[in-house]
């Protein structure tokens, strides 16, 4: 089943959808875009935030 996560960056809301397979987080970006982590221990929302944010900064430092 996917799970979602939000943030807001810039007065911007971005939604991305996640998913866990044994020991993998794959993350769907709102652009279509997937990547993938090896979690390792780390905690899901957290690993899936990062690829989240990362999305979000890359796009507003494109859109500036």
């Amino acid at each position: 089943m996917d799970e979602e996560i939000t943030l807001e960056h810039d007065g911007v809301t971005y939604t991305a959808s996640y998913t866990v397979l044994g020991d993998t987080l794959t993350v769907y970006l709102p652009n279509g875009e997937e990547r993938s982590t090896e979690l390792r221990g780390l905690p899901i929302e957290s690993a899936a935030m990062v690829h989240l944010k990362g999305f979000a900064r890359a796009l507003s430092l494109k859109n500036k």
